[in-house]
């Protein structure tokens, strides 16, 4: 994608928003790096320093970086749903459950930031740097029927297109790998809501991430992105890379590295979230559902057609790679029946407006997407509190000719 935007202090805003830029010279890209730099890393009340040397600094939750993006500069922070959202996620929690097989994984922070701050990632101009990268390479916004399309392929159940039926949130249990990618490759598992036709299509994402682009590391963590089409231009960004995402909780950062994951045959580890519209105020909340912990939402005002509802939603297994050879999805292989060899997603819930709760979604409204690598199936509604509606995704990947 190929932009030409004019220079100015609008550009600023627009490269905080993601836009893809071109043609500057190494002073000018150098200059907005450091100023990006500076709304980001804004100054902190206390800093963390975690077991992996990542540094958190505990920011005023009134002053931070995204309260600087021009769309949000009146914009009055919520610290929770609305009472009308609570309700309906009440009604829908999510199971609990730990056993000796399946264990709720842990994520965050030990004791959060202070009361009134909200933990932002400390950013370096590499980061940065990697995080355009990654975000010019890695948005993806389309729901193709070959299921992927420019080095991205994807294996899960995603809601019919054509429908007419609108959606306000998504939701399920996601079982947490840790797949092997390497350089310019990513490895997901991604619940994702989207409105409006290619070209003004708006896109809300969640769920866990292998990118050594991004974060410069293998780990698996808690990602989050969101994008808005604008006529050729892409706005929006992974994590807190750019302004948009409006942090409340002051103990789960995004792009934080779980603690814990899945092995073939040994315990399951699993993290439930879900993505939901707030009827109240129009904003898109995220929250992991296991203990109702509300992170934090992106306001109405950064979309078009998600200000108002959701044309699709998918929950699947996602990769990218710029070359012929494909990362491993999700565990890495694919045994139809074997929920403790492939990875799975459970409790599947979906939103629709003026229903009290999520539930699960109609078998006749979703669809199994599979692609050249990467399977999924086993998609069913099971009478049991763990699962619920679940279903398998993944694969070895490997080469086109691996995968006849």
């Amino acid at each position: 994608m190929r932009v030409t935007i004019v220079v100015g202090l609008v550009t600023v805003f627009l490269v905080f928003c993601g836009y893809v830029v071109e043609g500057r010279d190494l002073w000018e890209e150098d200059l907005i790096l450091e100023t990006e730099l500076k709304t980001i890393n804004k100054p902190a009340v206390k800093t963390i320093e975690t077991e992996y040397g990542e540094m958190y600094d505990c920011v005023d939750v009134y002053k931070q970086p995204s309260l600087d993006h021009p769309l949000l500069k009146d914009h009055v922070v919520q610290m929770r749903p609305s009472a009308a959202l609570q309700k309906t996620l009440k009604a829908s929690r999510m199971s609990y459950l730990s056993s000796v097989d399946h264990k709720p994984i842990k994520i965050g922070l030990e004791d959060g930031c202070p009361l009134g701050t909200v933990p932002i990632r400390r950013t370096t101009k590499g980061d940065l740097i990697r995080a355009k990268s990654s975000f010019t390479k890695h948005h993806f916004n389309d729901l193709a029927v070959d299921a992927g399309g420019d080095g991205y392929e994807y294996a899960g159940i995603v809601t019919k297109t054509g429908s007419g039926k609108v959606y306000h949130g998504a939701a399920a249990r996601l079982g947490v790998y840790n797949p092997r990618a390497q350089n310019e490759q990513l490895s997901a598992a991604v619940i994702m809501v989207l409105a409006g036709p290619l070209g003004k299509r708006g896109g809300i994402r969640t769920g866990w991430m292998v990118n050594p682009l991004l974060y410069g590391d293998s780990r698996t963590r808690f990602f989050t992105s969101w994008t808005q089409e604008n006529n050729g231009s892409t706005s929006g960004c992974y994590d807190l890379t750019c302004p948009g995402f409006i942090q409340t909780s002051r103990i789960i950062p995004l792009g934080a590295p779980f603690s814990n994951f899945s092995r073939i045959g040994g315990v399951q580890y699993d993290a439930s979230m879900l993505i939901s519209r707030d009827p109240g105020s129009g904003d898109w909340w995220l929250m992991i559902m296991d203990e109702f912990k509300p992170i934090g939402y992106w306001p109405k005002t950064l979309f078009e057609g998600l200000s108002r509802h959701a044309d699709a939603a998918l929950w699947a297994g996602l990769v990218y790679s710029g070359s012929s050879d494909s990362p491993p999805m999700g565990s890495g292989v694919y045994q139809g029946g074997s929920f403790d060899h492939t990875c799975y997603m459970a409790q599947v819930i979906v939103g629709k407006p003026g229903q009290p709760a999520f539930n699960r979604p109609d078998d006749d409204e979703v669809v199994v997407q599979q692609s050249r690598c990467y399977h999924a199936g086993d998609n069913s509604y099971v009478e049991d509190a763990y699962w619920l509606y679940r279903f398998l995704f993944g694969g070895p990947g490997g080469s086109l000719e691996s995968c006849k």
